[in-house]
């Protein structure tokens, strides 16, 4: 009799729980699935169409750049006309690509906006890396480092080492005042001063009250144009690099891999080296 009355589980039958369980669980696995594939799908048509972004911009026969033409002395506009060390370099680029050049003119605010939506090819706008965008937009080598150099009579200083024992003049609430506060903890005998304008730091060092001055580039390249009779130079190496890109479409590698190529090419030669003196002494 013990035997008839053996639950359907004891004789190796699944309880009603378990089979909804187990049909659950094939359910949610095969809406897993599904998804996954379409999901593979979409990827696919994304990642995986061809790119016909060199073709394109080649059968038109013209570069569309987008720029800030409000920020000397990278692209100016006066009248009709923009011009600038940034309108050089994208004429210099389109001309070896065998294209036309044309500049989208546009605040700093719309650049990126404008090359998302495929109003402009490329961005040539003295714009820094910037990690949170690198997944969409494709970065090509810097043509310029606007980061903050050592200043120094001709060139004394090279690495902030070197400093132990000496002057440093910074602009007041700059990096390069951030980045001297923090070589203050190695170099014990370092001594900071501190100024209102970058222009007052690397006056300092040319009237030798300081020994050398921690400025972005691009003032020390504009301000040594200027006061030529001081004998200071700009060290070969950044104390902290900030490169100036041309920006492009992920998913146009084809025409940013031409203009990283041109890139290269014209510092190369030297042409990159000529822009930046014609514009920056």
């Amino acid at each position: 009799m013990g035997a008839r009355h053996t639950s359907r589980a004891m004789r190796g039958y699944p309880t009603r729980n378990a089979l909804f369980f187990h049909t659950l669980r094939r359910l949610v696995a095969s809406i897993c699935c599904i998804f996954l594939f379409v999901q593979a799908v979409r990827y696919g048509r994304y990642h995986f169409r061809p790119d016909l972004s060199w073709q394109r911009v080649q059968a038109r026969g013209v570069l569309i750049v987008g720029m800030d033409t409000s920020y000397h002395p990278f692209a100016i506009m006066q009248g009709e006309s923009i011009s600038g060390l940034d309108v050089d370099i994208a004429l210099e680029v389109a001309r070896r690509l065998g294209l036309r050049m044309q500049v989208a003119p546009m605040g700093v605010d719309g650049l990126y906006d404008a090359l998302h939506t495929g109003i402009v090819d490329a961005l040539i706008s003295a714009l820094p890396f910037d990690a949170f965008r690198a997944g969409t937009f494709f970065y090509t080598r810097p043509y310029l480092d606007g980061g903050y150099f050592l200043v120094s009579p001709k060139g004394a200083y090279q690495r902030m080492p070197d400093l132990e024992g000496k002057r440093l003049a910074v602009e007041y609430g700059s990096l390069g005042d951030e980045l001297a506060r923090r070589w203050l903890r190695r170099l014990r005998h370092l001594q900071v001063q501190v100024h209102a304008e970058p222009s007052a730091a690397l006056a300092a060092v040319a009237e030798g009250t300081a020994d050398a001055a921690l400025v972005d580039y691009l003032t020390a390249r504009l301000w040594l144009r200027d006061h030529k009779s001081a004998d200071l130079r700009i060290a070969e190496q950044p104390i902290y690099s900030q490169g100036y890109h041309a920006v492009v479409r992920s998913s146009d590698l084809a025409l940013a891999s031409r203009i990283d190529a041109a890139l290269e090419a014209m510092a190369a030669d030297g042409t990159l080296a000529a822009i930046l003196a014609k514009w920056l002494g």
